[in-house]
């Protein structure tokens, strides 16, 4: 532990003793821990250690809400390190219009599924071999849906098999009258599932619900691949460009020019991510820890993985001893960071860009998850943002080791994950405790001994 101690009996000593302290007190929280706990005959010692034991290790998350998220994932991926990672989503579909008609004879000229593509992670180089399913059974409006949540679904691949390579160049492209204004990824889908949707009864198209109730919905999933691949994002509920697209003319007509109806996704619709993760694929230390369980590797390196994939917990075992072994005094935490730097050792690609942020979360004694009381004090103060030219992610958890300390919070450690586990695809790799390298992870805290 290094010790800087300014304590000495003069009174000149104790004025610099309390400015110092008054350096180490930057942020709001500092000021609550140590305000009007001083009257001039107190004696203080202000302190710095990076010591504090820290015990983690990484585990898969058991399951995690994917419904209603701000993007669709979809794809296959082998990460050299975490394995293989397959992403979809199930949603349903709703009318553009309620009260359509076909016709007297309609006939399918096709059926797109468009996709609106913001961006991806990975290797796109690999092709990608989609499946696009009609549900089978109904998504319900109050059910809470996981990433690992199976839904039925009918046997026919309705987009046969389409293979796409994703990294879509089709912003300005000109189709029929429409020109796209973002790319997307188009894929054809079987005649005999827009003959399906031209064939129900016209009641079925008196409402969006009516219509659920016809069509339930439909599934979209990649094919594994066996080396590189990445996982698109795309917009689930941009109807100028996210549509289901059914183009058709009424051969019984005496005009039978090509007319399109859309089939759009809405906030109002039920729909959510799925992910299945093959671990045993990953790099040997990583399927040791995270598949084998053995805890004791997390003191080298840590893994995060978004897609509802992977956390690290966090502890610190010797935390309340620390403070009770002050007789007669006080442990004040001034400031205290947990600095978290990528880890060096691994052999890694420019493909797998780190997170933006990650995020940190207290774990209760009934094992659910409460925000730490330093969160409140704005992201500014508390941190928890990916650093791109030091490589590191901190929080600022001073409020939150003083309760823990003081016996005010009953908290069983951390859970740290990646911020939007859920819908981001991304993954990150972190010097452990006691990895063998000079920037590893630590918890480093200033702090004052106040004696009565």
């Amino acid at each position: 532990m290094k010790l800087n101690r300014f304590f000495t009996h003069s009174w000149k000593a104790l004025v610099l003793c309390l400015l110092a302290v008054m350096g180490f007190s930057c942020s709001k929280t500092t000021n609550k821990i140590g305000n009007g706990l001083l009257p001039d005959s107190d004696h203080m010692a202000a302190f710095f250690t990076d010591t504090l034991e820290l015990i983690c290790h990484s585990e898969t998350i058991d399951s995690m809400t994917t419904r209603g998220m701000t993007s669709f994932l979809l794809g296959s991926m082998v990460d050299p390190v975490m394995g293989r990672t397959n992403a979809g989503f199930c949603t349903q579909l709703h009318l553009s219009a309620p009260n359509q008609r076909f016709g007297t004879n309609p006939v399918v000229d096709s059926v797109v599924l468009q996709l609106a593509i913001s961006g991806y992670y990975g290797d796109t180089l690999a092709l990608q071999t989609v499946h696009v399913y009609e549900l089978a059974d109904t998504l319900s409006g109050q059910e809470l849906y996981y990433q690992c949540s199976d839904v039925e679904t009918m046997p026919t691949d309705l987009a046969n098999g389409y293979t796409f390579q994703p990294h879509p160049t089709t912003s300005g492209l000109v189709i029929g009258d429409d020109t796209l204004t973002h790319s997307v990824i188009r894929i054809p889908l079987d005649h005999s599932f827009g003959q399906r949707l031209m064939d129900a009864d016209t009641s079925f198209y008196d409402s969006a619900d009516a219509f659920k109730e016809y069509v339930h919905g439909i599934k979209v999933c990649c094919e594994a691949v066996s080396t590189g691949g990445c996982i698109s994002y795309l917009y689930p509920t941009n109807n100028d460009v996210t549509v289901l697209q059914l183009y058709y003319h009424d051969a019984a007509a005496e005009e039978t020019a090509a007319r399109r109806y859309n089939y759009y996704i809405t906030s109002a619709d039920t729909y959510f991510n799925q992910y299945d993760h093959d671990y045993t694929l990953g790099a040997p230390a990583f399927v040791q820890q995270v598949v084998e369980q053995d805890t004791t590797l997390g003191q080298e390196v840590l893994y995060l993985q978004s897609m509802a994939g992977i956390r690290s917990v966090i502890r610190f075992p010797n935390l309340k001893q620390w403070g009770d072994t002050l007789e007669h005094a006080h442990l004040l935490i001034n400031e205290a960071k947990l600095i978290l730097p990528a880890s060096s050792q691994v052999d890694d690609s420019s493909c797998y860009t780190p997170p933006t942020s990650c995020a940190l979360l207290s774990i209760n004694p009934d094992g659910s998850t409460s925000l730490l009381p330093d969160y409140y004090e704005g992201s500014s103060y508390y941190g928890g943002s990916y650093a791109s030219g030091t490589g590191i992610v901190s929080f600022r958890i001073a409020e939150y080791l003083q309760q823990v300390m003081q016996g005010k919070t009953e908290s069983q450690g951390l859970y740290l994950s990646i911020t939007g586990a859920a819908f981001n695809s991304q993954r990150w790799i972190i010097a452990g405790p006691d990895a063998a390298e000079d920037n590893r992870m630590r918890c480093e805290i200033k702090y004052s001994i106040v004696g009565e």
